[in-house]
């Protein structure tokens, strides 16, 4: 059986606390989005763990010899029902940048996402050109 002191700190935690601001959970979260990098066939390929998004979230470009991935979405998580007191609305980022290695075929990166993961396709070239570029992913 619990004594009253137990009662007492159960219902401060579901009501009192439960209001309150909590240091830890009030912070960002900052996710790191794992990413791949292969080199095999001559060409280099890049699969970047994303899940959450869609392709239209999605800015790949190349500028000044370095890849910029970036990604953003919002929403809103919502149940309709009486007497709610809490809502959640989603957003989600994703920002990764690498510089590019000589002789990347620049003219011919091709990008796609399908089943959470964006996958980036870079063909080696022989001849070292200096281009900008945004590419569309599919």
């Amino acid at each position: 059986m619990k004594t009253l002191a137990q009662k007492q700190s159960a219902a401060k935690l579901l009501t009192e606390e439960f209001w309150s601001t909590n240091e830890i959970l009030n912070q960002p979260v900052k996710i790191e989005h794992s990413v791949n990098i292969i080199d095999k066939n001559g060409n280099y390929k890049i699969l970047v763990n994303a899940p959450g998004f869609k392709k239209a979230d999605f800015k790949v470009r190349v500028e000044n010899g370095i890849l910029n991935i970036q990604a953003y979405t919002s929403g809103k998580k919502e149940e309709i029902k009486k007497n709610y007191v809490r809502k959640e609305f989603l957003t989600s980022s994703l920002a990764r940048s690498f510089r590019l290695p000589e002789g990347i075929d620049v003219s011919n990166i091709k990008a796609h996402y399908r089943n959470g993961r964006l996958y980036i396709k870079m063909g080696k070239a022989n001849t070292v050109k200096q281009m900008n570029k945004k590419v569309k992913v599919q």
